[in-house]
């Protein structure tokens, strides 16, 4: 899914400073890792997301047959022990390398880490069918190589960051089974041991072996929570004869995700929101011929609906959301009923390449007394080195409110920036140049296609995304 790369940034550059012709953008400017500015009661926190680890692509035979044959507490070795594997190439998910690169790029940001989110989709794509292809045909062991492969990519993060806590959420590539499958007991009860943060809690523990969904105490700021979704249970693409369930699972979700918030309500407390499937409109698929006036939501109509009145109705208990999925920067605002803005989720890039995208992680900034984030610094690697040449360069590209002049990454702030899109050709424009920075081997989304793109931003409802996307020009189709 290609969705505006930079342009929350770019323009509201462009709307601060006006534009300059010929812009350098900051990736251009800058070779160092990611730099943040914090200020006295802030402090940061790293993303991570769709980081798809395929041990298949580009590996010999022998070594999937050491890895399957394997404890996990060895594949590392197995891994390393071929030093001339390149780093995945464009249009491939990520392999040992660009992971190895991606955490060591992470690790010396230059930032101090308080926590970490992981936003799901740990697995690579076509995940089975790999299996299959490279290892066995009959497909036997699959479930065992799935949980080592989760895992692993778990404990190489850990191992990057021991002292520090890490946050995960199941992706809807993040099943024993299938893509868009219910996780199987036996994937829920391996991770409720490897995520320490689940692990450390009973309540947390008990309610992620039910559905692999949790709320735990935020690791710095006092009554505030991260309540982890698992929003697979309401994708629109849930296969849900792929596993044996006694109860619709989407509901039941639902149901403990208002029980939390009426939960912390009680308590005087907040709580920021963890997801790996966003809410609203699937842009990319509705920018196809025909989708325009029936576009594509991310989760079944219900779900959404249910989730949009739940969180409406705690407008004074939610602070902020992160997801993945789209692997790219992007962002998600709700407002009230009144119009106005209240809620953001935050979309990282992704380390995996599959979408022909640059691999990406960022640094967020929070407010040390409230938790919610307000700013943010975004890395991208910048060179893909065939082996024993030279090493991946991961590049700073740019900081929120360096580059807007916001003060604040803030629902409102999002807000603006998204009409600033639909309202200014120019702007328009400024975002099409500086497309190509960070780097992609692909052309950037068609200009005609920019409608699509900037109203999912702010109209997560089927109905008002039709009413914005379709309105001429751009929005026809």
């Amino acid at each position: 899914m290609r969705i505006f790369v930079l342009a929350l940034l770019l323009v509201a550059s462009v709307a601060v400073r006006t534009a300059e012709s010929n812009p350098k953008t900051a990736l251009q400017e800058q070779s160092n890792p990611s730099t943040i500015f914090a200020k006295s009661n802030e402090a940061a926190f790293l993303i991570l997301t769709d980081i798809h680890f395929d041990p298949f692509t580009g590996t010999d035979p022998l070594m999937i047959q050491q890895l399957a044959a394997a404890p996990v507490e060895k594949w590392q070795a197995i891994l390393e022990s071929r030093p001339d594997q390149e780093l995945a190439p464009d249009g491939a998910d990520a392999n040992y390398p660009l992971l190895s690169s991606a955490l060591h790029a992470a690790r010396n940001s230059g930032a101090h880490y308080d926590y970490i989110l992981v936003t799901g989709d740990f697995l690579g794509h076509n995940f089975p069918q790999k299996y299959r292809g490279y290892y066995r045909p009959d497909g036997n062991g699959y479930e065992d190589f799935v949980i080592k492969t989760m895992a692993f990519v778990n404990r190489m993060i850990q191992q990057a960051f021991p002292a520090i806590p890490i946050y995960s959420a199941f992706g809807n590539n993040d099943s024993v089974i299938e893509d868009y499958a219910l996780q199987d007991p036996s994937l829920l009860a391996a991770m409720a041991k490897e995520w320490k943060i689940v692990a450390a809690g009973s309540k947390a523990k008990q309610d992620f072996l039910l559905g692999g969904y949790y709320a735990v105490p935020h690791p710095t700021v006092p009554d505030l929570e991260f309540i982890v979704l698992n929003t697979a249970y309401w994708s629109s693409k849930l296969k849900t004869g792929a596993a044996p369930s006694t109860a619709n699972p989407g509901s039941v979700e639902l149901s403990w995700f208002t029980a939390q918030l009426d939960r912390l309500r009680r308590a005087h407390k907040a709580a920021a929101i963890m997801m790996h499937i966003p809410p609203g409109v699937d842009a990319y698929d509705s920018a196809k011929p025909g989708r325009c006036a029936i576009p594509t939501l991310f989760w079944k109509k219900q779900y959404l609906e249910s989730f949009l009145s739940t969180v409406r109705d705690h407008e004074d208990v939610v602070r902020d959301g992160y997801a993945g999925h789209t692997h790219v920067d992007d962002f998600r605002v709700l407002t009230n009923a009144n119009g106005v803005p209240y809620f953001q989720t935050h979309i990282a890039p992704s380390i995996s390449r599959d979408q022909h995208n640059s691999p990406g992680f960022e640094v967020g900034v929070y407010d040390k007394s409230s938790g919610a984030m307000v700013d943010y610094a975004a890395t991208y690697l910048r060179n893909s080195p065939a082996a024993n040449s030279t090493k991946p360069a991961w590049a700073f590209a740019y900081d929120f409110r360096q580059e807007s002049h916001f003060p604040s990454y803030s629902p409102a702030s999002l807000q603006t920036i998204a009409l600033l899109i639909r309202s200014s050709e120019t702007i328009r424009g400024r975002i099409m140049e500086s497309y190509g920075a960070p780097i992609a081997s692909t052309s950037p989304i068609s200009m005609k296609d920019w409608r699509f793109y900037s109203c999912a931003q702010t109209e997560v409802d089927p109905g008002a995304f039709s009413k914005c996307a379709c309105a001429s020009p751009g929005g026809s189709n």
